[in-house]
């Protein structure tokens, strides 16, 4: 019996590993090792396209056309146009009518005092930039890329309160004249951007409208991936779309409320008006170190209304925009608790004005409210492990008979009012509250780049303090706090009554190594977190002991 229970607990204990491997893989797929990078980023126009009509699944494999035709020829380097406001400087080119760079003033690249704004317009390609507009046929596609519009300004500063359009016009082959009008805000990430394009030939049906991104050709190894994948929000469900699954695109139709890049903690994300989205379709596709996500307008519609958010994860921000862009930001399936937990670390931020403080008064007080429940756990462990030489007696003398001992451990429990469920039903009650507060932290905007104190800079990142490489552990330095957590669970599981044989409190005591290699890649946040909390449970515990003497 022991050494079955010895090996159930390993089991458990190598699933735990497991879970944690996939764990790194959704939460942190840029600690991969990157494949590669064989191809270099091509002037060449993008292969495949969707076709003309969709199929009847909305997430089928698009295979592609044949009779791709190559983007209008480019004439010019064009010229840039430049808003600044407070919140961004944006730079749009005239080749095109295209965003050419975006530059976030509030968020920086990296943690270091002299690093640059952060860029949102990543590892431009001259072919390939957001706001392509391209009118598509059955036989052939023709894009704005090469068109040199006139634009009635060139350099705008706007303040925060104020907004200014600028009105882009040019004419693409065939006789087609386009119109774009791009209106942005002093205040605000969110932005409109008005097509109308006329006089199209019959041979074009359809009008496309993408945003384009180029992918780090550092790879998994870059400081941070700023956007990895495209979000559709498609009737009402968010649909996730890997980079790594474009190489042969997809094609979503069907109630379409809105599509865009994301990633972590930012967003690009084109919203069309209500009256397009039921017939609206989406494009997205990777080719080489580029990935496309086209808005594909109903036949014969050639004039859209779109706004684009491009910005910050700010649940109040996505919230104001509405489309239901708020879902953009994964809270997990404990979002009930997760978005309450980041409100209340926002609210004790503006007390503390230190990220690190205010999860460690977040945690004394989520420690508080759960002290009538740690104190049951207790107290049933502290019953069951009285109860263990009796028990032990009774395995020993019944070992060959299980049913009757079952029966006579269950008689004893009840005889003694002992419930064997106390120790373990208030510890599952407070999982909800772990994984939403993990998602709260993993995914709040607010702690990138938070510091706490010391060596820890960027409550988002995981702890590492200095530049000595260490076995299995991503990125270089020393995990000092994950390491101190460690020796913290490993204290309290000490000290934690156990009604368990001596081979299982051995197997026991695995569980903080395992612990410790889970959370050497999660960020300082939640490690603080859970060094805080076991230090609260180890000083209930001590407590508790005393008063029982």
């Amino acid at each position: 019996m022991d050494q079955r229970r010895l090996a159930l607990t390993i089991a458990i204990s190598v699933l735990v590993m497991l879970l944690y491997q996939q764990l790194i893989n959704r939460f942190f797929p840029h600690l991969e090792q990157p494949a590669p990078v064989t191809e270099t980023p091509s002037a060449a126009p993008l292969a495949g396209e969707p076709p003309a009509k969709a199929p009847n699944d909305a997430t089928a494999q698009v295979e592609p056309d044949a009779a791709d035709a190559a983007p209008a020829a480019q004439t010019t380097e064009g010229r840039d146009v430049v808003v600044d406001t407070d919140l961004y400087r944006a730079t749009f080119t005239t080749l095109g009518a295209r965003l050419k760079s975006l530059e976030l003033k509030r968020y920086s690249a990296t943690v270091k005092a002299d690093s640059p704004p952060l860029q949102l317009v990543l590892f431009p390609v001259a072919t390939r930039l957001p706001l392509e507009l391209g009118l598509r046929g059955q036989q052939e596609r023709i894009d704005d890329s090469g068109i040199d519009y006139s634009v009635d300004q060139t350099a705008v500063e706007i303040s925060a309160d104020d907004s200014a359009t600028l009105a882009f016009t040019g004419a693409m082959p065939g006789g087609a004249t386009v119109q774009k009008r791009i209106t942005v805000h002093g205040n605000d990430y969110l932005w409109t951007v008005d097509v109308d394009a006329g006089a199209v030939p019959p041979a074009y049906t359809e009008m496309a409208l993408g945003w384009d991104e180029g992918i780090d050709p550092a790879g998994a190894n870059a400081a941070e991936v700023v956007f990895d994948n495209i979000l559709v929000l498609q009737q009402g469900k968010l649909q996730h779309l890997p980079f790594a699954d474009l190489e042969a695109g997809k094609l979503l139709e069907n109630d379409i409320a809105w599509a865009g890049f994301s990633g972590r903690y930012f967003l690009a994300a084109l919203m069309p008006q209500a009256e397009t989205t039921n017939a609206l379709r989406v494009w997205a596709r990777k080719q080489q170190q580029t990935v496309e996500a086209e808005l594909l307008f109903p036949p014969g519609v050639f004039t859209a209304h779109t706004e684009l958010y491009v910005g910050p994860k700010d649940i109040d921000r996505l919230e104001k925009v509405g489309h239901g862009l708020r879902k953009a930001v994964d809270l997990g399936w404990f979002s009930f608790i997760a978005l309450p937990m980041l409100q209340a670390l926002r609210f004790l931020h503006k007390f503390t004005g230190n990220y690190g403080v205010a999860i460690i008064i977040l945690t004394v007080l989520l420690k508080l409210l759960f002290y009538p429940l740690t104190k049951k756990s207790f107290q049933s462990m502290s019953e069951m492990q009285k109860l263990q030489p009796e028990m032990q007696r009774l395995r020993e003398r019944l070992k060959d008979k299980p049913d009757e001992m079952n029966r006579e451990i269950m008689e004893l429990y009840r005889r003694h009012k002992v419930n064997p469920l106390g120790g373990c039903l208030p510890m599952v009650l407070q999982i909800p509250v772990f994984v939403g507060l993990y998602n709260a932290l993993l995914n709040a905007v607010e702690l990138r780049h938070a510091p706490f104190i010391g060596w820890i800079h960027d409550l988002s990142a995981p702890d590492r303090l200095g530049t000595f490489q260490l076995p299995y552990v991503h990125h270089p330095g020393i995990p000092v706090l994950t390491l101190v957590m460690g020796g913290s669970m490993l204290l309290q599981q000490w000290m934690t009554p156990s009604a368990a044989d001596p081979a299982q409190q051995r197997a026991m005591m695995i569980m903080p190594i395992v612990f410790t290699f889970m959370f050497m890649n999660f960020p300082a946040g939640l490690t603080l977190y859970w060094l805080v909390n076991n230090c609260l449970t180890i000083a209930q515990q001590y407590t508790m002991l005393r008063n029982k003497r």
